[in-house]
């Protein structure tokens, strides 16, 4: 480049300069572009570029001025920890973390941008990383709240509930209005499974936030309501009022005219909507039926509310349109979800983490449903059926729903266990000469009433063992508030042992090995921990509720013909508990075809349950066309 270059790209760079100190931003950018233009190589003139950018909030052009600036000269740290705070704002984790690996997190002064980091690694699932600069910005300002919070999400994350407890106390002591504590407080109680002291903080969280907040606090309380011993009208009022409150279902009735019809002959757009389309209970139950699905009578539409991970790959692969909905509003939402004209929309969270429920408070497609995910109503009057079984829903059913309930001929799951399946060894009673009863729920289902019934087949059945696992397990607050609990059923402390949660599956799968009874929980009962244990040759003893919440483990069961392990009163319940050690061999056995049996089993058949599904989405959508109210076969 020529001297008249460079001087020309100079003039320019103090023309901006001098417009910049007038306050003139819109020709400060005209300039230093110019400069840019004019001299290209020039590692400071991109600089001033992107900060002109960054201060105008354009961060994606920003963003570009400043890599370009640190590819033509790589030692300027103070650009990495813009780019930082940049890509946090573009949502781009990755690349928050890699900028933050490329400098001393130590000599960071600024708050803020260490805030975004943390919160970058968070998304990441890089709890440690997390954890240490929350420490870091702690020592610098104990009072930064935000700080303060993300290190007790993230204690409780790693499983010290009881520990996060004593940080968000502290925070609500300094400042008891802010909604967010109180919230954080109520999942931790979940944790602990203390459903009172839950419920008062969830309804003390929503008396302080206002806007989208308010819809997920009021899930976050109807979850954990729902899971405990409750009156169905009692779920379904408190649901009704949800809805109420927060949906006012918009646009609920159904009218042919708002939506495009393909022809009869034509395939058909079915929409699965999820916050959980990553490593999670409900993706080995939605895994076998995205692949079975008819290519040729279906497009296949996944809308993703999800943290996304390694598993989100597969199920992105499996879908003929992905469609992220993570970081939008209601509005927008909808509207992206009206121009894909969908004929059947299945959301599969219910008031679960994650959810985008509200979305379905808008008629967005003639058929809605819900289906898998949760385990009670959704309340809103727009979804126009509830996918389950004749076991979950017998015909005689006391649940009460807005929707209509629809009982699949079958059992409403099926299992993809994952390819690396551990084998399953020889009843452990046989090598340890007693007993060992396992449960593998969450910690939130383990309530009072299920330590009873444990404690009181315990109590019958000389050195026989309980081992307990779940992500609490680590959490020394946890095992001694258990060991009470079992301590004042009479239940020694020696005969109480606790494993952490694994993060390798396969892992999680082979402590199985370990167990010879699983003892389900009451009133909420396992799902997909029912599924594992059956899966790995251990049976399952469940006690049957009327609503679905206490069904699920006996749909499985059913599945599997194992129907005398369902109790149907406590008494029940612990007479079988006592029953079936008495014969080892008849248990060795029973463990020894399970696997066999599970594969010939409908809990294995994908293949079928999708057919029936897809089945009943075309009858739904023809009735619906028809305008008549409800599916009839």
């Amino acid at each position: 480049m020529s001297t008249q270059d460079n001087s020309l790209a100079e003039n320019y760079y103090q023309q901006a300069i001098e417009q910049w100190k007038s306050r003139d931003q819109k020709q400060a950018l005209q300039f230093f572009k110019k400069a840019v233009r004019a001299k290209p190589s020039n590692a400071h003139y991109w600089y001033a570029l992107a900060g002109t950018y960054h201060i105008q909030n354009k961060f994606r052009a920003a963003r570009f001025c400043f890599e370009k600036s640190l590819n033509l000269n790589p030692n300027q740290d103070e650009i990495k920890i813009f780019l930082c705070e940049i890509c946090y704002l573009l949502t781009d984790y990755k690349s928050v973390a890699y900028y933050a690996g490329q400098v001393d997190l130590s000599k960071i002064q600024n708050l803020e941008i260490l805030y975004k980091v943390a919160c970058s690694f968070k998304e990441l699932g890089q709890l440690e990383k997390t954890g240490q600069v929350c420490s870091q910005i702690l020592s610098l300002d104990d009072n930064f709240w935000q700080a303060k919070l993300l290190a007790a999400e993230i204690l409780r994350i790693k499983g010290y509930s009881g520990e996060a407890k004593v940080l968000v106390l502290e925070l609500i002591d300094q400042q008891p209005t802010v909604g967010k504590f109180w919230n954080e407080l109520g999942i931790n109680e979940v944790d602990l499974a203390h459903e009172d002291e839950a419920l008062s903080a969830f309804s003390k969280a929503e008396q302080y936030v206002s806007g989208p907040e308010k819809l997920i606090i009021g899930s976050n309380y109807l979850f954990e309501f729902s899971s405990g011993l409750r009156t169905a009208k009692d779920i379904l009022d408190a649901h009704l009022l949800w809805n109420k409150k927060y949906c006012k279902d918009q646009g609920g009735s159904f009218q042919s005219s708002k939506f495009n019809y393909l022809k009869s002959n034509d395939k058909k757009n079915i929409a699965y909507l999820s916050g959980d389309f990553k490593t999670h209970s409900v993706s080995y139950f939605i895994e076998g039926i995205l692949e079975n699905h008819s290519r040729d009578a279906f497009n296949i539409i996944l809308l993703s509310n999800t943290q996304e991970d390694e598993k989100t790959k597969k199920f992105k692969e499996l879908a003929d349109i992905w469609i992220d909905l993570k970081l939008t509003n209601f509005e927008t939402a909808a509207q992206i979800v009206k121009r894909l004209n969908i004929d059947i929309l299945i959301e599969l969270s219910g008031h679960t983490n994650g959810n985008k429920l509200n979305l379905l408070s808008s008629r967005l497609a003639p058929v809605q449903a819900t289906y898998l995910g949760y385990f009670a109503t959704t309340g809103l009057s727009t979804i126009d059926y509830w996918i389950t079984d004749n076991v979950v829903h017998p015909a005689h059913t006391v649940e009460l729903a807005t929707e209509t309930i629809f009982r699949l001929p079958r059992c409403y799951l099926a299992y993809t266990p994952p390819p690396q399946s551990p084998s399953i060894a020889e009843s452990p009673v046989i090598k340890n000469g007693y007993i060992t009863f396992g449960s593998f729920v969450a910690s939130r289902k383990i309530s009072d009433y299920s330590i009873l019934l444990w404690s009181s087949i315990l109590s019958e059945i000389p050195n026989s063992q309980l081992l307990i696992k779940n992500r609490s397990c680590v959490s020394p607050l946890y095992r001694s508030e258990l060991i009470e609990k079992f301590s004042l059923c009479g239940i020694s402390s020696q005969r109480i042992n606790f494993n952490e949660a694994k993060l390798n599956l396969e892992d999680h799968l082979a402590l199985y090995n370990k167990v010879d009874i699983a003892l389900d929980t009451y009133p909420a009962s396992g799902c997909t921990t029912t599924v594992e244990a059956l899966w790995m040759g251990v049976p399952v003893l469940t006690r049957l509720g009327e609503l679905m919440v206490s069904r699920n483990s006996a749909s499985l069961l059913h599945a599997l013909n194992l129907q005398n392990w369902i109790a149907e009163t406590d008494e029940e319940y612990i007479d079988k508990g006592i029953k079936f050690t008495q014969s080892i061999e008849q248990l060795a056995l029973l463990r020894q075809g399970m696997r066999e049996r599970f594969m010939q089993s409908e809990l294995y058949d994908s293949r079928g349950l999708t057919l029936h599904l897809e089945d009943f989405y075309l009858k739904a959508l023809q009735e619906k066309l028809s305008a008549n109210k409800e599916v009839r076969f």
